[in-house]
């Protein structure tokens, strides 16, 4: 069995479901889920679990 990858504070990512570019703002590993924001406007807050998360490649390659 496979476990989504952790996403990490200050990445930005995509969200199965949602249209956009979001940013995580806390992670819950309990839980397995993560806090993100809409990068355009930080007062949508969203809660979501882990395996809907999607890193943006940009991203990736920028840790890299």
């Amino acid at each position: 069995m496979a476990f989504p990858r952790v996403p990490r504070r200050g990445e930005r990512v995509r969200v199965d479901g949602y249209q956009g570019t979001l940013v995580v703002v806390r992670v819950d590993k309990v839980n397995n889920l993560a806090t993100v924001e809409v990068w355009d406007d930080p007062s949508v807050i969203r809660y979501v679990p882990f395996d809907a998360i999607h890193l943006i490649a940009e991203t990736v390659s920028a840790a890299a």
